[in-house]
C-alpha cells in the first residue's frame, strides 16, 4: 500500500477522533457545560434508582458516572461536591421504597455510598489534577527558549496572532545584540551565550507582565508591548539601554553590551505579523547604522 493510500485511509478515523476530542475538550474547559452534563446525569441516575429492578440489582452505581466526570474534568474539590450530592440523593431514594422517612437508613446508606463515591472522586480527582499540572508544566517548557528562558518564536507568533485580532494597540520591537561576533572571537562562544542571557534578563526587567519577550533566533529578540505607542516603546528602549550599561559578563567584565532596536506600531507600520516584523527589522538596521555613524564621528 502506498503512503498516500495509507494516509487517505487513516484520515476518516483521525477526523472522527478529532471531533470527539474537541467535544470532550468543550466539556472539560467550560464549567457551565460541564455542570449541565453532570446535572443531567444525576437526574438520569436518580430516575434509574426509582425504576423497578429485579431483586438484588442496585442501580446506585450509576451515580459513579457524574462523580467520575466531575472529578476528571473539574478536579478533586468539584468531584467531592458531586460525590456528597450523589450520596445524599442515593440515600434518600433508598428510603423511598419504604414509603416513609427513615433517618437511620438515610445515614447508613449515605455513609456507605459516600465511601464509594468519595473514594472514586478522590482517586480520579487527584490523578486528574496531577496530570493537568504535568501537562501545564510541559506546555510551559515547550514555549520557552532553552538558553534564555524567555518565550520562543512559536509562543511569540501565537501571542502576536492574538493581539492582531484584538482591539488593543501594541508595538513590536526587534532587538539585536551588537557585535556578538566580536565577543565570540575574543572571549569564546560560551561568553557569547552568556551575553545573550544578560540581554534576555535585562529585557525581562524592563517590560510589564502583560508584555511578551521572545528569542527570535541567534542574538535577536522580539517584544510585544501591549497598549503601547511609539513614545511608550521609546521609554522601554531607553530603559533597556540604561540597564545594559550597568550589566557585565562574569567571564568578560570588560566587555560592554549594547543593542540596536527597531520599533513598529500596529496600525501605522502594518497590521500583519509580516508587515510589522519587516518594518521593525528595517528600523533596527537603521538604528544600528546611525549609532555606528555617530560612534565613528566621536
Amino acid at each position: 500500500m502506498s503512503i498516500q493510500a495509507a494516509t487517505t485511509g487513516a484520515r476518516p478515523r483521525r477526523t472522527i477522533r478529532l471531533v470527539i476530542t474537541d467535544q470532550l475538550r468543550t466539556l472539560l474547559e467550560h464549567r457551565s457545560t460541564r455542570f449541565g452534563v453532570v446535572g443531567a446525569l444525576l437526574v438520569i441516575a436518580s430516575l434509574s434508582t426509582l425504576a423497578p429492578t429485579p431483586a438484588g440489582v442496585d442501580l446506585a452505581w450509576m451515580f459513579v458516572v457524574p462523580v467520575a466526570i466531575s472529578s476528571i474534568a473539574g478536579g478533586l474539590r468539584e468531584g467531592m461536591y458531586v460525590a456528597w450530592i450523589s450520596a445524599l440523593i442515593s440515600a434518600m431514594y433508598a428510603t423511598a421504597a419504604k414509603g416513609e422517612v427513615d433517618l437511620a437508613l438515610i445515614g447508613s446508606v449515605g455513609f456507605g455510598r459516600m465511601l464509594l463515591y468519595g473514594i472514586t472522586a478522590a482517586v480520579l480527582g487527584a490523578f486528574a489534577e496531577a496530570h493537568q499540572s504535568v501537562q501545564s508544566h510541559l506546555r510551559q517548557l515547550a514555549s520557552l527558549d532553552p538558553l534564555t528562558k524567555v518565550s520562543n518564536v512559536a509562543r511569540f507568533y501565537e501571542e502576536l496572532g492574538i493581539m492582531e485580532t484584538g482591539d488593543v494597540g501594541f508595538a513590536v520591537l526587534l532587538v539585536d545584540l551588537d557585535d556578538l561576533k566580536v565577543i565570540n572571537d575574543r572571549h569564546g562562544h560560551q561568553t557569547g551565550s552568556a551575553a545573550i542571557q544578560v540581554v534576555a534578563n535585562s529585557l525581562r526587567r524592563v517590560i510589564r507582565t502583560t508584555d511578551c519577550v521572545a528569542r527570535f533566533g541567534g542574538d535577536e529578540f522580539v517584544l510585544i508591548l501591549r497598549d503601547a505607542d511609539r513614545a511608550g516603546a521609546r521609554v522601554v528602549v531607553n530603559r533597556l539601554r540604561e540597564v545594559l550599561a550597568t550589566e557585565t559578563i562574569p567571564s568578560a567584565p570588560e566587555a560592554r553590551l549594547s543593542v540596536s532596536v527597531g520599533v513598529a506600531i500596529f496600525g501605522e507600520e502594518g497590521t500583519s505579523s509580516e508587515e510589522l516584523l519587516a518594518a521593525a527589522d528595517d528600523a533596527m538596521y537603521a538604528d544600528k547604522r546611525s549609532r555606528k555613524d555617530a560612534a565613528n564621528l566621536v
